[in-house]
């Protein structure tokens, strides 16, 4: 094996090193070979005589490590002068954690595989009889009509028959995204031979029931063979915190043989246009008094691979649902959202698409959920929202419910998804064959209505490079949010093509009833030769990047114009946990775009980090705020390099962390340029980050929310190649005084710029000044508009007014959204005249003036004519 030769490689060269008296080196391999050899035991199938072999060669690795270390610690805290240069005292480099290693993401994974206090292996791992897990709690519901454990029939694997989607129906349980996901698994099998329902793959099914048993049993695994008293129990496979994992249980009925999981009736399906090519002879000839077959599945040959098959006297579908709520922690497992339970049956990439948030798209929605539908890329569910007394026509529908759909389809006139109704009243098996699950033709806007998510999965095949890595949060002990970054490399072959860069963030579940841990997974791209951060909007609030308790984020990134080389730049975030808790990151890309993980993280020389906090009397909000000025902001001054010209630019990031309700956002500019030199983006929730190149000079730096009044404290961090200083710039007016008046312009009043021969015409203010002070003013529109130009200038009063002859003014007129100010200027005591104006006459609108003093007794009103 390639794993064990490669370790025993490491191990000699350890060895090599030692003899050679490299003891830095050979303290290295050693504890490499060490952590190899421990790794094969753990995760390669092989005998009892090489794993002890192994374990052996493990033991003499950190023996002889351990030996080097005390040598050296030795020799440096002798007195006695070495006798020659080789006995020189060497000091052992610390061995560096790779965390990309296949020991390391392998003991993640290993990790992961304790859910709601039970262990459930790796499905490559031999299980051992351990590995069969405790029965799962049953709902309220199920405990209503006195359910019990019962072992079913040993000889289950005996007749088939094919299964429709609307063979699965519910009632007791609550597990209703599981029964959604079970039935989009049986339409992909019907619509594409997918493998799931393989009794209609196979034309002469019932003649070759042999092969087709001996498949199923060939997936589903009876535990007979390592627990011959328990043959009733099955593996099912299923993929949860990071891998494929096995999961070992039976089934429940009630105390008069009911079952009570999700089951299916026995009546043949009714064709409906556009589902299934299968003949009314070939459905009719598969009744069957009771139902033999259910067959839950997922992608793999072609586009699905068969993850499960469940064959079963007792009623379809129960065994897979009870297998799944067994990894749950129970049947009481409240639903909606299916593309949870899709993925941990399929592997396939979740999209949760909510369908009321601001910024829905529905042409666009529409296009993609038709293409991937049609092709088979797709599996669609939709869930309801918290809205009661939900109707479509006649038909009531349940609240936080999950609705599979079984087609989409479109037409010159009109738009149609087909939703399978699951639910049905009766807990009789005889009655419920007769309460069929229905079939509802919805119109495309009527479905917008109606639901609340639109709940999406993909074959993760449509992407031809994946890179996936596991890691762990850490928890922190002095704060509630834990960050991890990672970064991966990416080519563009194809310039032409605007690719889109998926990445999934999959939080590992230790406790399936804790809903208080919340995610969130922040991408960025950024230019390697420009050495900056792309950044597509600059003053919305984005929806990317917001904190969820669902255990999936997906990520879809647009590759901008590039040069040929680009960074992928991903922060894992979570908050909540009080624990260390796993998760996985996995990026797609398409076949242009050559991925690889950035395994050396760059140190910065120079980092400092500040503490802030927006409040309600600094919170101003985005910058169509006219209170956006009053928000914190930091003077920033880059040295220039010591080894290189005055003028370079160094690679400079920022980062601003915060709770997850706040979204935040940093602009970066230099006060003597109109320009904005970097910025975060859009707004995002609890972190902003950007990376620039910054040249030595001066630079001020804002942090802002999106609201004015949103607040919360904040962590700004600066790393930069750079030497630099950041100190905080105090608030305008800060220490001094604020008085505030209001005013507008009317037809009267709006009298413009001097040049138009009516300017003391406009609004008049007055600020009388009892002894010598220095002030300043600030004139403000009331509700801001780039496209008008303001001014503020200041007159000693008399009678003999002239435009040219003022004390103070804020300078040419400007349309700054913020308004204009003047200059901190000392004025002795005495009364001086305040004259607000637009550029334009006729211009009709509300404003106020805002003067700061140093003088309490400072007086503000308007000028009495």
């Amino acid at each position: 094996m390639q794993r064990a030769q490669d370790a025993e490689s490491t191990y000699s060269k350890a060895t090599k090193s030692e003899l050679a008296k490299d003891y830095d080196s050979a303290f290295r391999l050693y504890v490499k070979a060490a952590e190899s050899f421990l790794h094969l035991i753990k995760s390669v199938p092989a005998t009892e005589q090489d794993r002890l072999q192994w374990n052996s060669h493990a033991s003499r690795a950190l023996e002889r490590a351990e030996r080097i270390k005390l040598m050296t610690d030795k020799t440096r805290t002798s007195q006695k002068p070495p006798l020659n240069p080789s006995e020189i005292a060497q000091k052992l480099t610390p061995v560096a954690v790779d965390y990309f290693s296949p020991e390391e993401q392998s003991s993640v994974l290993r990790r992961g595989g304790n859910i709601n206090g039970m262990v459930f292996p790796l499905w490559r791992e031999d299980p051992g009889p351990s590995s069969i897990q405790k029965q799962p709690k049953l709902s309220s519901l199920q405990n209503n009509v006195s359910a019990i454990w019962k072992a079913g029939n040993q000889d289950i694997l005996t007749e088939v028959r094919p299964i429709f989607p609307q063979d699965i129906f519910q009632n007791v349980v609550t597990d209703c995204s599981v029964c959604a996901s079970i039935s989009s698994c049986i339409e992909h099998d019907i619509r594409f031979g997918s493998n799931v329902g393989l009794a209609y793959t196979t034309n002469d099914w019932d003649g070759n029931r042999s092969h087709f048993l001996q498949l199923a049993k060939g997936i589903i695994h009876p535990i007979g063979s390592r627990s011959p008293n328990r043959v009733s129990f099955y593996d099912l496979k299923l993929y949860f915190n990071g891998d494929w994992r096995r999961v070992s249980v039976f089934v429940p009925l009630s105390q008069k043989d009911a079952n009570v999981c999700p089951r299916s009736v026995s009546s043949p399906r009714p064709p409906f246009q556009g589902v299934s090519n299968i003949s009314q002879e070939s459905m009719d000839s598969c009744r069957f008094i009771q139902p033999q077959v259910f067959i839950c599945a997922l992608h793999v040959e072609r586009r699905i691979q068969v993850r499960a098959m469940l064959l079963c006297r007792l009623y379809p579908g129960q065994v897979s649902s009870k297998k799944y709520m067994t990894l749950m922690g129970g049947y009481d497992f409240p639903g909606s959202n299916s593309t949870i339970d899709l993925h941990a049956l399929t592997g396939w990439i979740p999209e949760h698409i909510d369908i009321k948030r601001s910024g829905f798209e529905g042409e666009k929605t529409w296009a993609r959920i038709l293409n991937g539908f049609s092709s088979g890329r797709c599996m669609l569910t939709f869930g309801t929202g918290h809205k009661k007394n939900i109707r479509w026509e006649e038909k009531k529908l349940l609240p936080t419910h999950s609705y599979a759909a079984l087609n989409v389809r479109e037409t010159e006139k009109e738009r149609i998804v087909t939703v399978l109704d699951s639910w049905v009243h009766s807990e009789s098996p005889e009655l419920a064959s007769l309460e069929r699950p229905g079939l509802l033709d919805i119109p495309w806007l009527d479905a917008l209505d109606i639901f609340d998510g639109i709940y999406l999965n993909w074959d993760p095949k449509t992407w031809s490079s994946q890179l996936t890595y596991h890691g762990i949060w850490r928890a922190q002990d002095n704060k509630k949010g834990c960050i991890h970054q990672v970064r991966a490399t990416f080519q563009v072959s194809n310039s032409e093509e605007r690719d889109e860069i998926w990445v999934l963030l999959t939080r590992h579940v230790n406790d399936t009833r804790n809903s208080d841990i919340f995610i969130a997974c922040k991408v960025q791209i950024e230019d390697n030769e420009a050495g900056s951060s792309v950044v597509c909007g600059r003053q919305k609030l984005s929806n990317k990047g917001a904190y969820t308790n669902s255990p999936h984020v997906l990520t879809r990134t647009k590759v901008p114009p590039l040069n040929n080389s680009a960074s992928l730049s991903i922060l894992a975030l979570c908050e909540g946990s009080s624990e260390d808790l796993g998760f996985d990151l996995t990026i797609y890309v398409s076949r242009h775009l050559k991925l690889a993980w950035e395994k050396d993280v760059v140190k910065f020389p120079f980092s400092e980090p500040l503490e802030g906090t927006l409040t309600n009397k600094n919170s101003g909000g985005n910058h169509t705020h006219p209170t956006f000025l009053l928000n914190p902001q930091y003077h920033l001054r880059v040295g220039p390099p010591k080894q290189s010209s005055s003028r370079t630019k160094e690679r400079t990031i920022f980062v601003v962390e915060t709770n997850k309700d706040l979204p935040i956002q940093l602009i970066c500019f230099r006060p003597s340029q109109k320009n904005i030199t970097a910025t975060s983006g859009m707004y995002t929730y609890g972190l902003a980050r950007v990376t620039t190149q910054l040249a030595p000079g001066d630079y001020t730096v804002i942090i802002s929310a999106f609201e004015p009044f949103q607040t919360g404290a904040y962590t700004l961090t600066v790393n930069s190649f750079a030497q630099f200083d950041m100190s905080t710039i105090p608030q305008e007016g800060a220490g001094m005084y604020r008085k505030t008046a209001k005013g507008s312009w009317n037809a009267s009043s709006a009298a413009g710029a001097p040049s138009f021969n009516r300017y003391f015409q406009n609004p008049i203010f007055e600020v009388n000044l009892p002894s010598q002070a220095q002030i300043q003013i600030r004139l403000q529109l009331l509700r801001p508009s780039s496209s008008i130009s303001l001014n503020v200038t200041v007159y000693s009063a008399s009678e003999n007014l002239a435009s040219d002859r003022h004390v103070m003014t804020s300078g040419p007129y400007d349309d700054a959204i913020t308004g204009v100010i003047t200059l901190l200027t000392s004025l002795p005591a005495g009364r001086y005249w305040v004259v607000p104006s637009t550029y334009n006459p006729g211009t009709q609108t509300d404003f106020q003036l805002i003067v700061f003093s140093t003088l309490a007794s400072t007086g503000l009103a308007p000028k009495l004519s």
